[in-house]
């Protein structure tokens, strides 16, 4: 189902949700959950009852509550003492990786291994854009953490519209052509303007729609905001975790301008971000 040349990015994008339409959905216990804890007062008896009509959900939340990351002083059995133990911030934050996680399975090997390696930097880039959101007061951790868990969403809706194309955009990749262009070119637009519709669709508020507009485009008219740039930090630290220090120049100047970020404290985000993704390996499944 590759787009024709000819295809506006508009229309391209639109045909890429229409057939993904029972996928380009988070579960609803998803939005329960982000709902219940986006108060300071949260109720943990809410929570629990809005988690357990999912037994598929609760049980992956109670392993990833049981995994040597929270060293919990005895095993857990429900999603009561999970609250419990592990709390309120850190249920929503797992909840919406478990919502996400879903997208990024594979039918195949070829597909499998490629989702894996976006979940992993999807995971990565989420818990250095809440360390670091947290630490330097830039923007709110989770509205961060929730934003960057999307933002290569786009790519495997694009991988699951049409199964094989997507293997046209890695032979692209290997010759040297850019991710995004190569997607383009397959598919007539690419993951983040999928990305875009998508949280679009899924009622997310407008300014952590906004914030997936972490890139650079001639077209792009509007100053970023700071969430973007946060998540523009976060993912070159993510590659960092991943492919090692390769530049010197790790995010484009734009964002040092919205954060306000000095050349000599490059360092000390970059640590702090790689930090954080180490304490978030439970969530790379």
């Amino acid at each position: 189902m590759a787009a024709q040349p000819q295809m506006d990015r508009a229309a391209a994008v639109a045909m890429i949700v229409e057939s993904n339409k029972e996928l380009a959905a988070l579960p609803q216990v998803v939005f329960k959950v982000m709902e219940i804890t986006g108060s300071d007062q949260a109720c943990a008896a809410e929570l629990e009852k809005a988690i357990v009509i999912d037994p598929g959900f609760s049980a992956k939340l109670l392993k990833i509550a049981n995994s040597a990351q929270f060293s919990l002083p005895k095993q857990v059995s429900s999603i009561k003492e999970a609250v419990m133990y592990i709390g309120v911030r850190q249920v929503r934050q797992t909840a919406m990786a478990v919502g996400v996680f879903d997208m990024f399975l594979g039918k195949t090997d070829a597909e499998s291994r490629r989702r894996r390696i976006w979940w992993r930097h999807s995971v990565d880039t989420a818990m250095a854009s809440r360390a670091l959101a947290d630490e330097f007061h830039w923007c709110d951790p989770n509205e961060a953490y929730t934003a960057v868990l999307l933002h290569w969403c786009g790519k495997t809706l694009l991988d699951r519209s049409a199964p094989g194309e997507y293997e046209k955009v890695v032979k692209l990749s290997e010759a040297g052509v850019l991710v995004w262009q190569g997607e383009q070119a397959v598919y007539g637009c690419d993951h983040r303007d999928v990305a875009l519709a998508s949280a679009g669709n899924w009622g997310f508020p407008a300014g952590l729609v906004a914030g997936l507009k972490y890139y650079s485009r001639p077209d792009d008219a509007k100053k970023p905001c700071e969430l973007a740039a946060v998540i523009a930090v976060a993912t070159a630290i993510a590659d960092v975790a991943c492919n090692g220090r390769t530049k010197s120049k790790l995010w484009p100047d734009w964002v040092n301008e919205v954060l306000g970020i000095p050349e000599e404290l490059t360092e000390r985000i970059v640590e702090r971000g790689l930090s954080a993704i180490t304490s978030g390996s439970h969530l790379h499944f």
